[in-house]
């Protein structure tokens, strides 16, 4: 009864936390005749990293809701970027510098199943060599379960190479992760 009188605030736009790593401007690109926005995460887009997770792994996070934010208000050594079309996240990527190896460490990649085989997560690991390039650091890392046969080929595929196998690495299941990693100084 009284919404016309409701005050009409200017939305702010929130700002992306703890990315400290690089400076990081929102792009675009196009997926298979589709524009998507490649940008900085932030708190609000907790829900959808989340989501997203729930989506891969049919219903399960292995990342819950707080470990997201603890991760994205971290104060240095991370990038989280999200892939969104029309403000709905479909993707995500987690970089973190470690020092002691030294690389860019890929610490968490999802993109929603209808979304799969469509060159988001090709752009997005792409990239996170651009900016591993763009600070120094000549490798990148992953982890893989040994039963993401999808993903272990894309990263193939993108020139990773196995470097261990570290068994039972997986809380929930304890399934073993293939280690790899790209040596970006060749």
């Amino acid at each position: 009864m009284f919404l016309k009188f409701k005050s009409k605030k200017k939305k702010k736009k929130e700002k992306p936390v703890a990315q400290t790593l690089i400076d990081f401007p929102s792009e675009r690109f196009e997926a298979n005749g589709d524009v998507l926005t490649l940008r900085l995460a932030t708190v609000s887009d907790i829900p959808g990293l989340v989501a997203t997770q729930e989506a891969v792994y049919n219903g399960y996070a292995p990342w819950v809701a707080r470990d997201f934010y603890h991760e994205l208000t971290q104060e240095e050594d991370r990038l989280y970027l999200v892939c969104v079309k029309r403000d709905q996240v479909i993707g995500f990527i987690a970089l973190v510098r470690r020092e002691q190896v030294p690389d860019l460490h890929i610490a968490n990649l999802a993109v929603l199943p209808v979304w799969q085989g469509r060159q988001v997560g090709t752009y997005m690991i792409n990239t996170a060599k651009a900016v591993a390039w763009e600070i120094g650091l000549p490798m990148l890392s992953l982890e893989a379960r040994r039963s993401n046969t999808g993903a272990l080929a894309l990263y193939d595929r993108l020139g990773f190479r196995v470097q261990d196998v570290i068994e039972k690495y997986y809380v929930d299941n304890k399934e073993d992760a293939i280690s790899m990693v790209q040596n970006l100084e060749a």
